[in-house]
Formats: structure tokens, C-alpha cells, sequence
């Protein structure tokens, strides 16, 4: 008995303390909310609980416009389906050590690293729904410009048509003066246009223009068996600005090696509820494999 208690004080005193816990969160949420922002587009059901479905209604008509009605409640209700969305248990894991304990700049730098890995990752899901086959062929970057871009913006029927690029096709249309607009407040046709890294589309794509209800992202948090709830500190982070998008967050202590590790979860899943509203573009026509 004395021996289970000296190791579990052991355990108190090595674990992360209130503070330096608050410098993680605040790498986590900043980091996150800056990756994530087009993930605010989309059609999002982002749950603070354990789930591992959700359901999206597909609509397919809206409500219709009565002329000098009788009755101010419609019989009919807007047509559409329930698509389920099975959700993945995603793990980004990292080794804190006591060096990196003792500062918090290395902690934060840690935790940036990680959360912005973990935002790739996400990104990629969604993305990579988008094949380069069907895809437009625009050019490559060099040649692309404002005009091409304005032209893009026709490529989707929808009201609020955005946009999501590589980064060198995003800086062929950044505006000389960045004073005067921002490319993520709407320009050249598009509500948003927003940069991610290449590594997140799949191969050969370079962008994308979606309307966001096409492209429906669901999240919930992940389960802990209640055998190691003693042995591991969670706590759930909300990220501002993301409708709700929370990760979890835990800390505990490798009992072999006495290391001390962090790290995020969530249960994520994408799909495309409207392929007719969303459109790859590629540099260069793409051949299709020999069958």
C-alpha cells in the first residue's frame, strides 16, 4: 500500500501544472481557429459528446411563397433525405519533457506544432474527397492571375461561391496593396477565397470552389474507458469562431518511462452532399490510370 502511494504522489507532482496547461490551451484554440477557418463553410455538426454517426438532412427544395395565404403554416415540409456520416477517432499525440516543462515558450511551441498537424489532417479528410479526376484544368501557377481566378467563379451555381487554393496559386491573386482588401473577405467573385497547404488535396489538385452546404464536416469526442480515467487528465477545449468545434485534451504519465505525454482528440468525418457544387481544378489535364 505504501509503495501504490508513493507512485501515484510521484504522478501528482510530475503532472503539467494549472499554468502551464493554460499556455497549451491557448496555443491549441489559436492555432486551430487560424488552420481551420474555411471548416466555418461548411455544412458543420460539431457535438461536445460521444458519437460515432451523425446525420445530415440532405435538403432538397425549400419552402414555397404563398400569395395572400389563408393560413401562414405550410403542410409541406422541405423535401430531403438523412445521409449518415460515420465518424473516425483521430489521435495526435506528443512527449512533453521536463526541459520543455520548464519553459513555456517550448510548451507553446509544442503545442503550435502539433495542433497545426492536427488541422492538416482535418483539412485532408476533406479534401482529398476531391479527385483530380472531373477536375477543370486551369494552368499552373505562373500563368494564373485575376482574370482566371474571376472566371472560376462561375464554375459552381450557388449564391456564395468560395474558393480554397494552394499557396502559389493564392499568391498569383493576392492584391498589390494588402491594405485595401483581404482575399478571405470575399473578392474576384467569391464570398471567401482561403490558402491551404498542397499536401492536403489530392494529387494533381491544386483548388477547389465549393459551396459550403455541399460539403457537410461532423465531429464528437472520443470515449475514455473508465479503467484509465484515474490515470489520465482530459479536459475538453472549444475553439471560438468554429460553430461549436471541440477537441479533447489530455495529459498523463507513461508509468514505464515516467515520460510525460499530451495530446488531442476528436472523432471526425466529411462528406460531399452535393458533388454538382463542388469543383477541382488541376494545373494540367490528367491522364486516367490504364485499366
Amino acid at each position: 500500500q505504501h509503495t501504490i502511494l508513493t507512485i501515484k504522489l510521484l504522478f501528482t507532482i510530475m503532472a503539467l501544472s494549472d499554468a502551464q496547461k493554460v499556455a497549451i490551451h491557448g496555443e491549441v484554440i489559436t492555432s486551430l481557429r487560424k488552420a481551420l477557418v474555411p471548416l466555418e463553410f461548411l455544412k458543420k455538426d460539431f457535438r461536445m459528446e460521444y458519437a460515432s454517426q451523425i446525420k445530415f438532412k440532405d435538403i432538397k427544395a425549400s419552402g414555397e411563397v404563398v400569395e395572400n395565404p389563408t393560413s401562414y403554416q405550410n403542410d409541406k415540409e422541405n423535401d430531403g433525405n438523412l445521409i449518415p456520416l460515420s465518424l473516425t477517432e483521430l489521435h495526435q499525440a506528443w512527449r512533453i519533457t521536463t526541459a520543455e516543462k520548464r519553459n513555456g515558450w517550448k510548451l507553446a511551441d509544442l503545442a503550435k506544432t502539433n495542433s497545426i498537424a492536427f488541422a492538416n489532417d482535418l483539412h485532408k479528410r476533406i479534401m482529398s474527397l476531391i479527385p483530380a479526376s472531373g477536375a477543370k484544368t486551369i494552368g499552373t501557377a505562373d500563368k494564373f492571375n485575376k482574370r482566371g481566378c474571376i472566371n472560376l467563379s462561375g464554375d459552381i451555381e450557388s449564391d456564395e461561391p468560395r474558393l480554397l487554393l494552394t499557396p502559389d496559386y493564392y499568391r498569383a491573386i493576392l492584391p498589390e496593396n494588402t491594405t485595401e482588401f483581404k482575399l478571405d473577405g470575399g473578392a474576384y467573385g467569391f464570398e471567401s477565397i482561403h490558402k491551404a497547404k498542397a499536401s492536403v488535396f489530392s494529387k494533381d489538385v491544386v483548388g477547389v470552389a465549393y459551396e459550403g452546404g455541399a460539403i457537410a464536416v461532423g465531429s464528437a469526442i472520443p470515449e475514455i474507458d473508465d479503467d484509465l480515467k484515474d490515470d489520465i487528465n482530459w479536459e475538453l477545449i472549444t475553439i471560438d469562431g468554429l460553430a461549436g468545434l471541440t477537441v479533447m485534451f489530455c495529459n498523463w504519465i507513461d508509468r514505464n518511462t515516467r515520460a510525460e505525454w499530451a495530446s488531442l482528440g476528436l472523432m471526425f468525418g466529411a462528406k460531399i452532399l452535393e458533388p454538382d457544387k463542388v469543383k477541382g481544378y488541376v494545373a494540367a489535364a490528367v491522364t486516367p490510370p490504364e485499366s
